[in-house]
């Protein structure tokens, strides 16, 4: 199983609207569900299923901003400081406007792969 985001399915995360670029620039960076599938292949694993799953990134928006503030998404090195500076700067008056922490979940892809039987 693989869960992640290909170009072609790129999902509205919530990230994407305090760094609107990060879109665009994963579109270029991460590769196609059919670019995948052709990859596993080659090592004998093929095509089984793509499921939708709904993923808990954090248990409220002020847990979210902090999980970024780590900067683990790559992508983020390809953002001048002036688009980190402005997107955080947004999220953090979306933190403090939050009266009511919800959890932040979002759908992502499961890729589901299986070997070849051998014969």
């Amino acid at each position: 199983m693989i869960r992640s985001t290909f170009a072609n399915r790129m999902p509205d995360l919530l990230w994407h609207r305090y760094f609107p670029r990060t879109r665009a620039l994963e579109q270029e960076l991460f590769p196609t569900l059919g670019e995948v599938i052709e990859t596993f292949s080659v090592a004998g694993l093929r095509y089984v299923a793509l499921e939708q799953v709904r993923h808990r990134y954090a248990a409220s928006l002020a847990e979210y901003a902090t999980r970024l503030r780590l900067r683990a998404i790559s992508v983020f090195e390809y953002l001048t400081d002036e688009e980190t500076a402005s997107g955080f700067a947004a999220l953090d008056a979306d933190v403090a406007a939050e009266t009511a922490p919800q959890p932040v979940e979002e759908d992502c892809d499961l890729l589901i792969l299986a070997r070849e039987p051998v014969v």
